[in-house]
């Protein structure tokens, strides 16, 4: 490609060819700008997630956990993977329950409100958010499952980001999953 040729002519620095390997990891229709101009359920129609054995066991585990009456917090490195995730979770299970989101865009006044929401309300189930969004007062103690969709290449971020769940006053156990496709940079 133009991109690894770049690379190699030193033209372009590395690590924006490990970003591109890293978005194929994820699910490789991500490299397709064309589709980042919909909107957001449209994303999801545009870019199967049988594409991604991510996004597809994902589906499974919210399934299971659903089902269990588990609160979940679904992690994501980027905010266009987060978009990504969050459509898919919202086409497959059609609405069905309720869902908040935390991002690098998600202004600091509303922030403690969310937390304090998704900790107090059962019928949330996923809280969406971003592995860097945090500051003080992100103690998402409502959780039982922490779900990392893809890692950071830092693993002080995810630690910090699972984290969250383990603060005080965490009275369940946190069962912790990193999803890290087999074969690709990520497992590297």
């Amino acid at each position: 490609s133009e991109e690894v040729h770049s690379i190699l002519l030193g033209k372009r620095n590395v690590l924006f060819g490990i970003d591109i390997l890293r978005k194929i990891a994820n699910h490789p229709d991500l490299l397709q700008e064309a589709a980042w101009n919909a909107d957001i359920l449209d994303k999801a129609r545009l870019l199967p997630a049988e594409k991604s054995g991510k996004l597809a066991q994902l589906m499974s585990i919210l399934q299971e956990w659903r089902r269990e009456g588990r609160k979940v917090l679904l992690f994501c490195q980027t905010r266009q993977m987060l978009d990504l995730v969050e459509s898919f979770v919202k086409l497959h299970f059609y609405n069905e329950f309720t869902t908040l989101r935390m991002d690098g865009m998600t202004a600091v006044q509303h922030r403690s409100t969310m937390v304090d929401r998704f900790n107090a309300d059962p019928t949330i189930f996923i809280f969406f958010l971003t592995t860097r969004v945090g500051g003080l007062g992100v103690n998402l103690t409502g959780a039982d499952r922490v779900v990392i969709v893809d890692p950071d290449w830092n693993p002080s971020t995810d630690q910090q980001a699972r984290e969250r769940s383990w603060r005080l006053g965490q009275d369940k156990p946190v069962l912790i999953y990193r999803l890290i496709a087999e074969g690709t940079v990520e497992e590297k």
